[in-house]
């Protein structure tokens, strides 16, 4: 028969080890768990899952969809908006590509202007 003080000592001898083991596993556990976490795909993951679940939740709490007249009004002042930022886009390039700059393209039609009228502000003949 084992004495008592021996049998306690080897009950706390294994308590003491198997806590250490515990904080041991726990401690690689999530030191894995960290480095799974940070990986570059875990992030995209991560990154995807909130888009969708952003997405879903906005899908939700849409509001009622306006009547088709309304909807071809949006896109025609898309389209018209969409035309006019080309074609302004285009005058520019034309400006800048003429005199240099803006500012310039005004001063030259300043003195056109003013070439062509008279001291007394009226059009002055050729």
């Amino acid at each position: 028969m084992i004495p008592p003080d021996q049998e306690i000592f080897e009950v706390e001898q294994r308590i003491a080890s198997r806590r250490a083991q515990v904080r041991r596993h726990g401690r690689e556990a999530g030191a894995r768990a960290l480095r799974a976490l940070a990986s570059p795909v875990a992030l995209i993951g991560a990154a995807a899952l909130g888009f969708f679940a952003a997405a879903a939740l906005a899908r939700r709490r849409q509001k009622p969809q306006h009547p088709e007249r309304r909807k071809s009004d949006h896109l025609k002042a898309a389209k018209a908006t969409g035309l006019a930022g080309v074609l302004l886009s285009g005058a520019m390039w034309f400006v800048r590509a003429q005199w240099g700059s803006p500012v310039r393209a005004a001063q030259v039609l300043l003195a056109r202007f003013q070439k062509k009228t008279s001291p007394r502000g009226d059009i002055a003949r050729p």
